[in-house]
């Protein structure tokens, strides 16, 4: 099971105000990539890609299990990447739609380090907001951020960092830490987030970083709905976390005996579709955040839930 996940049910039963997952990828595949962006600007064969979490065993570098998101300045088993002195290396992500998205918006991200002598890894985040003159940026509009005026470099203010004396790394390496981190500041918006690695000293751009899972939240989200007059007659869950069953009270102004329940994980992935009951088995469910999709063709609601 995905540490962001684990980790993300404590982060949310301790907020007083419930978070609704807008956004999130668990970079378990290469097919998660897809929409994303690649750019190897030093041209050495060595940038961002999915696959297994690479880590230090004592011994040397090793292929761990877990499918993530990472760079490293080594090729394993290989050795390490020529060139990477001068390493500049961009990923970005797909438009991520906070239209529907207010409150307090959180990223939240695992993140690994690759040896037991990276103690702080932090990547900072250069974050593009969608403009009805240029919806989709360019990579010149994310490097245009790394500078200033007089073309000094710049860190972003957002950035995920673990390893710290407040939020230190597990002692096992094959394990991750979490990150949080809030894009309030964004909500209403459609953005695209862009990571890069390069060798700037002072920048929080430390290759040798595997990224399990990422995710945003917010406290509140409009619900895709049509002739919804009364917030008060939505669907609602009657107990959440769900453990056997989800319970769902339906919203009246849905048609109960047309009415179809589509699950997605935190990835977006549909994984359970079934017609609406009352109690609906979740079974095949693995523990985790959950969106499920209440439609009848007509009127469609999306409840956030944990399952446990």
């Amino acid at each position: 099971m995905k540490k962001i996940i684990l980790s993300s049910v404590l982060f949310l039963s301790q907020l007083a105000t419930a978070q609704s997952l807008v956004w999130g990828n668990t970079f378990d595949t290469p097919d998660d990539l897809q929409g994303w962006t690649f750019h190897d600007l030093n041209g050495n064969n060595n940038g961002w890609i999915q696959g297994a979490n690479i880590y230090h065993n004592g011994t040397s570098l090793t292929y761990g299990s877990t499918g993530v998101l990472r760079h490293s300045t080594n090729l394993v088993p290989s050795g390490s990447a020529t060139g990477f002195g001068t390493e500049n290396d961009w990923i970005i992500s797909p438009q991520i739609d906070l239209t529907g998205a207010s409150g307090t918006i959180t990223l939240t991200s695992a993140i690994g380090r690759q040896r037991a002598s990276h103690i702080i890894v932090s990547r900072d985040l250069y974050i593009y907001v969608s403009t009805p003159q240029k919806e989709v940026p360019g990579l010149a509009d994310f490097q245009a951020m790394t500078v200033d005026g007089s073309g000094n470099y710049l860190q972003s203010p957002y950035k995920i960092q673990v390893g710290s004396s407040t939020n230190p790394f597990p002692a096992d390496l094959t394990q991750f830490g979490e990150s949080l981190v809030d894009l309030s500041a964004f909500a209403g918006k459609k953005i695209y987030i862009g990571m890069w690695a390069n060798r700037n000293a002072s920048g929080n751009n430390i290759m040798n970083i595997n990224i399990d899972e990422m995710a945003i939240y917010a406290t509140s989200s409009t619900l895709s709905t049509k002739d919804v007059k009364k917030k008060e007659n939505l669907t609602k869950i009657a107990e959440n976390p769900v453990k056997e069953y989800l319970q769902l009270q339906l919203n009246p102004a849905l048609k109960e005996n047309i009415t179809a329940i589509h699950i997605y994980n935190a990835a977006g992935q549909k994984v359970l579709t079934t017609q609406y009951s009352r109690l609906i088995s979740t079974a095949v469910l693995s523990e985790g955040v959950y969106i499920a999709e209440v439609t009848d063709g007509k009127t469609t609601e999306r409840l956030s839930f944990i399952k446990k």
